[in-house]
């Protein structure tokens, strides 16, 4: 009864999404590549014409984003576009991919702002929004939300990074309240025990219960999900709902796994392809003050690398060209005797940079993640035109966003998957030949063991 195959669709991807930073559009495009489904990320929202030409024979295709650095008034112009491409192309499943610890503000990233956007897009219907993701340590039960930090299990508003985050930190764990802050739309839930009663095609009826009962419905559902199944559960109503009208949804890079688990016919795990080779030295940009970055740095900073603090008051006082030719002076000297390069912004969340750097981008009147991806971009941009960069890392979601945008790239697409963190690297397309080819790493602020950055360099555990 239930279709579970994507339908050849000649005018582009049936699966549409997109990622409000960059680490997480790069995960959520890997979900679907590892059970076989093939895909793009764009690095800026495209024209219609380049969207079905680059998609006409693939399942889904994403559009990497900065939105969640944006304050509310900023988000539309961002978003727009991207949403209207989507219903222009004829996508099935839209999603608006989030970070699994659902971080956002009424102040910033708000999923609020986005809810009530989608709305105008697509118009009124029961939106679903999945922010678990089991398989990656993020659990969503009887609304409330829960993350791993080193193996143990947090409440959100308890988890160690996610509650002192600098820019959106999570002081509520029952998502909805947490929403309710962003908007005053309805915001429904289906708890876990509901959700593992109710046959398909109830779940199916919830998602469609606007059109039922307009009056009566909700504008959202938040569902629980603390098993994979879950995840695949929701996926298959979701997938069913929009052979009739297309489904927005608000959700995870778990969305993404359940629609591909129950869509994909094949995997396409590490350990089917070849090792990936080292390169003889990299580079990583971190803009991230997660303590698992900070010790990821730490570790790097142990094993000879270079480690080179950027200043954001030295930024101020210099201008970005000056500090950019400086720091890519340093680092290409460092690549010339083979010495792979840190450079980072802070070291974990009590760093006395961060409120210092706030400061200094409050004088500057621009937000922090937009100057650092700037400068970040500007790095690579003068040492990309030296030296062919083979593979480089950059580290935080909202910098790697901002940096990838400077580069002037067209898209990325899954080059090698690491099973063990979950991330990829991507491989570049753009038609700068220094940049073309490269494979760059856009790791998530808690992503990877103490020893991420060097195994990137050895490449040995993407295949």
């Amino acid at each position: 009864m239930h279709e579970t195959s994507i339908p050849q669709r000649p005018h582009g991807a049936p699966i549409a999404f997109y990622g409000d930073d960059f680490t997480g559009a790069a995960g959520n495009l890997l979900e679907f590549h590892r059970r076989g489904l093939r895909g793009i990320l764009f690095v800026e929202t495209p024209s219609l014409e380049r969207f079905k030409e680059a998609t006409a024979h693939l399942d889904v295709a994403g559009v990497a984003g900065i939105a969640r650095s944006l304050p509310p008034h900023a988000m539309a112009a961002e978003i727009e576009p991207a949403f209207q491409l989507f219903k222009g192309a004829g996508a099935r499943v839209i999603q608006y991919k989030i970070c699994a610890t659902f971080d956002s503000s009424p102040e910033q990233g708000s999923f609020g702002a986005v809810l009530e956007l989608a709305r105008q897009c697509f118009g009124m219907q029961n939106v679903p929004i999945v922010a678990a993701h089991p398989d990656f340590g993020r659990y969503t039960a009887f609304g409330h939300h829960f993350a791993t930090f080193r193996g143990e299990v947090f409440r959100l508003d308890r988890h160690p990074s996610m509650a002192a985050h600098p820019a959106t930190p999570m002081h509520e764990a029952d998502l909805r309240v947490h929403l309710a802050r962003q908007t005053a739309l309805p915001i429904g839930g289906c708890d876990f025990p509901t959700l593992r009663r109710a046959s398909v095609d109830r779940i199916v009826a919830l998602i469609d219960q606007h059109e039922a009962d307009p009056a009566k419905a909700t504008a959202a559902t938040l569902f629980d999900a603390i098993e994979p199944d879950d995840l695949r559960k929701i996926a298959h109503a979701v997938w069913h709902a929009s052979a009739r009208r297309p489904v927005f949804t608000l959700a995870s890079h778990g969305l993404a796994a359940g629609l591909a688990a129950h869509l994909g016919d094949r995997h396409v795990e590490a350990g089917n392809g070849e090792s990936q080779g080292p390169v003889s030295s990299i580079v990583v940009l971190s803009g991230s003050c997660t303590p698992h970055t900070a010790a990821q740095i730490a570790h790097a900073k142990s094993q000879g690398w270079l480690v080179l603090r950027l200043s954001l008051a030295e930024l101020a006082m210099h201008g970005e060209n000056e500090l950019a030719d400086s720091l890519a002076r340093q680092v290409c000297n460092a690549l010339e005797r083979e010495q792979s390069v840190v450079i980072y912004t802070a070291s974990g969340l009590d760093d006395a940079s961060i409120a210092t750097g706030t400061q200094v981008c409050e004088q500057m009147g621009a937000e922090s993640s937009a100057i650092i991806g700037g400068l970040y971009g500007a790095v690579l941009r003068r040492v990309s035109a030296a030296r062919h960069l083979p593979r480089f890392v950059v580290a935080g979601g909202d910098t790697s966003s901002q940096t990838m945008r400077r580069l002037g790239i067209d898209a990325l697409s899954v080059d090698a998957i690491n099973p063990a963190s979950q991330d990829a690297f991507m491989r570049i397309h753009a038609a700068d030949p220094m940049l073309n080819g490269a494979q760059v790493l856009l790791k998530a602020g808690q992503n990877g063991d103490d020893n991420h950055f060097v195994l990137a360099r050895e490449g040995r555990h993407w295949r």
